[in-house]
């Protein structure tokens, strides 16, 4: 089982950083009201906080959750915004970057374990409207590509 310490602290941060920066990808995606907003928030915190079985990542990614949770993290979030939608879901994913480099320091099943989780906090969010959008589907797709999980 991997922890933090095989990180440098650059990757570490772009790993902690990745559940918020995955949750804003889908949101800066989606169409908004105020509920879709509280739904999309509360579907990010449900699955970030409680990431379920994960196997040999279970410890690694407990790590990267205690940080993530940080109030620091969150006011982090902030700084990725763009001018438009795209330009700011196109930032989100080259922020990103490093942290699907850092997963290529993992055995090939925590690295799977730990990008299916970024996905499937990117797919709650998505999912936490009526429907997904093709702006939401195409952003989640773009994100399986950069952390290699298939659909």
């Amino acid at each position: 089982m991997t922890d933090k310490s095989v990180f440098s602290d650059a990757e570490w941060h772009a790993l902690t950083d990745a559940p918020l920066l995955v949750t804003a990808a889908v949101f800066y995606a989606g169409e908004h009201g105020p509920i879709s907003i509280l739904k999309e928030t509360a579907a990010s915190a449900r699955a970030i906080a409680k990431p379920g079985e994960r196997g040999t990542a279970n410890a690694l990614i407990g790590e990267i959750v205690a940080e993530a949770n940080t109030k620091e993290a969150r006011t982090e979030l902030k700084e990725h915004r763009g001018p438009t939608p795209q330009a700011a879901i196109d930032n989100v994913l080259h922020e990103l970057e490093p942290a699907a480099v850092a997963l290529r320091k993992l055995p090939a099943d925590e690295a799977q374990a730990v990008g299916t989780w970024f996905i499937d906090i990117a797919e709650a969010v998505a999912r936490s409207a009526k429907t997904v959008n093709p702006d939401e589907q195409a952003t989640l797709e773009k994100l399986r590509d950069l952390f290699g999980v298939a659909a």
